[in-house]
């Protein structure tokens, strides 16, 4: 698999690239599915609402029960009340937290990665950013025809690097060793070093291809397994196994004289 790379001198060349990681079959579930699991796990799960008993509001009766020809009501902090209590809300006890084992993880990111080969640049260019906003983006638009979003791999957490594009809207940066399915499916532009490619090749050689069970797989695996069991006597058995054993006499004739 070949790369884009685009010099200091602004011209274009391909770099090789691992095909494992680059060149993966489609497979828009298993992206979803990550994706799915990052954006849940951001989910703080604190919001919350006051049910009827924390209203600040007079728990009196409204009016009497009977005789004003209206409908029985209590006092005026039900839910059915305008500044009343919020029936069936947010507690602030919610967990949206998913798991993902590390192997769908890896193989989610080379997926990823290959659906998106095409809008990929690799460049040392950033490396002569001094953190100023003004030079990275001049860089930018020279790299990028269209910027939408942008994420920028880097080998490690440059200080000079992130300051300089730190305040560009819709620009992301991100250690290699940290980068994961969903910064790669939200990107429209991907700008990598050629040590964050170096770095992501090593991190992702070490992980195998993850085994997606069936449903019937994970049923029948999960399942215990069946005991025979023991043939249960009735009593006429039992009674005749446990009586003793006849004994048979044998009975001998007398031969008669002739």
């Amino acid at each position: 698999m070949k790369l884009k790379v685009i010099t200091a001198t602004s011209k274009s060349s391909t770099i090789e690239v691992s095909d494992s990681i680059f060149s993966q079959k489609e497979n828009p579930v298993l992206v979803a599915q990550a994706v799915r699991v990052y954006l849940s796990n951001l989910r703080q799960g604190s919001s919350k609402v006051k049910s009827r008993g924390f209203v600040k509001r007079t728990k009196s009766k409204w009016y009497k029960q009977k005789g004003t020809g209206n409908a029985r009501h209590g006092s005026r902090n039900a839910p059915i009340f305008v500044g009343g209590g919020v029936a069936h809300g947010p507690t602030g006890k919610e967990n949206w937290t998913k798991n993902l084992s590390r192997k769908m993880k890896a193989q989610a990111l080379r997926v990823a990665l290959s659906m998106q080969a095409e809008h990929i640049i690799v460049t040392d260019n950033l490396n002569s950013l001094g953190g100023k906003t003004a030079e990275a983006v001049r860089l930018l638009d020279k790299m990028i025809d269209e910027r939408g979003k942008v994420l920028v791999v880097l080998a490690d957490k440059s200080e000079l690097i992130r300051r300089s594009l730190g305040n560009i809207p819709r620009v992301l940066t991100v250690p290699a060793l940290e980068l994961n399915a969903l910064q790669v499916a939200m990107s429209d532009n991907l700008i990598f070093t050629k040590d964050s490619i170096k770095i992501l090749e090593s991190r992702l050689a070490k992980e195998t291809k993850a085994k997606v069970e069936t449903p019937k797989e994970v049923v029948k695996k999960a399942a215990p397994k069946k005991e025979t069991k023991a043939k249960v006597e009735t009593p006429k058995e039992v009674v005749k196994k446990a009586a003793p054993k006849k004994v048979v006499k044998k009975t001998t004739t007398k031969k008669e004289d002739k």
